[in-house]
């Protein structure tokens, strides 16, 4: 059995509230001894591991709960979600990056965090690309990027950040952002929207100013400027009507379109097309 005393327990606690599966609504507290609470989230997590899946809600309910325990008075969201399982992942951010972003935070409570904060993004956002997936078993809170809307300038834009970022970290970086699109435009404002682009990397104008291929009228504009199709249409009549049959074949360019998106970042924002480089 292991030993939980205040000294060896992650989070220096020896009694908790273990979420029981056979009541979901906690509504009458279930207190058990910390080695309980410790074997449900290590053993939750151990499942999906080897189901290279997120842990249930049991298991992040079992998190929220030994978090809240160590917060004591000051993690109410935490201890909402620990009792009925509902909560904004917003509002428990909040309270669990103060534990996670703290350099004195245990590795392994930093790992129970990462699978807590992962199945909050997956719920509220199952479109979220799972980066974590390709580099192992074990999800990383830093390399997913979820949506944001902040306040850059006098309007609220779309931008995606990685799930570690607090609130005033966002309202820091939002600051920034707004002094760049001043200065490049809704050609950064659409490039910021691409879902892969980490709104806060250091390297953001760089990637930005590599990749972007130029602003067009609409699609049929694109198609025809950042490929060759009106060269290839050229030499298509060309061919044709040497051998008496103009008119009777053509390029397809819906499937010239399709084959150009899968080269291309292509954002349409206000009326106008901008291309990125992928």
């Amino acid at each position: 059995m292991t030993d939980l005393t205040p000294e060896t327990n992650p989070l220096g606690k020896h009694k908790a509230e273990l979420p029981d599966p056979d009541n979901p609504n906690l509504e009458a507290g279930k207190p058990e001894n910390g080695d309980a609470l410790l074997e449900t989230i290590e053993g939750g997590i151990e499942d999906a591991r080897e189901r290279r899946g997120d842990i249930t809600e049991h298991t992040a309910r079992a998190i929220a709960r030994a978090i809240a325990n160590a917060f004591g008075d000051e993690g109410h969201t935490l201890d909402e979600f620990a009792r009925t399982g509902s909560g904004s992942r917003a509002s428990l951010s909040e309270e669990y990056l103060d534990v996670y972003n703290d350099p004195t935070t245990p590795a392994q409570v930093r790992t129970w965090i990462d699978w807590f904060g992962t199945y909050l993004v997956m719920r509220d956002f199952p479109d979220t690309s799972r980066q974590y997936m390709g580099s192992g078993p074990d999800p990383d809170l830093s390399r997913l990027l979820i949506p944001e809307w902040p306040k850059l300038g006098e309007d609220r834009e779309l931008i995606y950040v990685p799930a570690t970022k607090s609130g005033d970290d966002i309202h820091e970086l939002a600051v920034a952002l707004a002094a760049l699109i001043e200065r490049h435009g809704d050609a950064l404002r659409a490039f910021l929207r691409l879902r892969d682009v980490d709104a806060s990397s250091p390297n953001l104008i760089e990637s930005f100013e590599q990749t972007f291929c130029g602003t067009y009228l609409d699609m049929e504009d694109v198609v025809l400027n950042v490929t060759e199709m009106s060269d290839w249409e050229t030499d298509l009549q060309h061919w044709a009507m040497e051998r008496g049959i103009a008119g009777a074949i053509y390029i397809d360019r819906a499937a010239i379109e399709e084959q150009t998106r899968e080269v291309y970042d292509i954002f349409e924002l206000e009326g106008r097309c901008y291309v990125f480089y992928r």
